[in-house]
């Protein structure tokens, strides 16, 4: 059999990015964009582009530390990893845990704020379009009976 080549739809040159939901307390971190122009004033998940040879757990860590000044231990993968919608990137999220600091809107964000899953103050704000599938498994989860003991 010859070798086969990748079909034209498949995600060869997304570029790889990586997002945290940090919890406490029940709450989930948000933080509001100040770029590029087009995502100014939007919420997101916190994270940022993978470098070249590095994986998305020290990925993660690298951008909170940078874009909000936190050490954070990543954990599970959480929702579906997804295109972003203008299509070119591929979103991983992850669930994070704070370490150590106070997250601050050191780069690239001009605000942060811990939100409450499945209360209507998330949906009050704008968010990246990517992030609300992410929203509505944090929403799902916080949803009565949907919680194991």
């Amino acid at each position: 059999m010859e070798h086969m080549t990748e079909p034209q739809s498949a995600p060869e040159r997304l570029i790889p990015v990586v997002a945290a939901v940090i919890e406490r307390d029940g709450r989930f971190l948000g933080a509001r964009r100040t770029e590029p122009e087009a995502l100014r004033g939007l919420w997101e998940f916190p994270g940022g582009k993978t470098e070249p040879g590095e994986d998305d757990v020290a990925a993660l860590i690298r951008e909170c530390r940078e874009e909000l000044g936190v050490e954070i231990a990543v954990g599970d993968p959480v929702g579906p990893e997804y295109v972003s919608p203008n299509g070119r990137f591929l979103v991983r999220t992850y669930r994070a845990e704070l370490l150590a600091g106070e997250p601050a809107p050191i780069e690239d964000h001009d605000a942060v704020r811990w939100f409450e899953p499945g209360t209507p103050e998330v949906r009050e704000v704008p968010w990246l379009e990517g992030d609300l599938v992410i929203l509505d498994v944090l929403d799902a989860e916080a949803a009565p009976g949907t919680r194991v003991a």
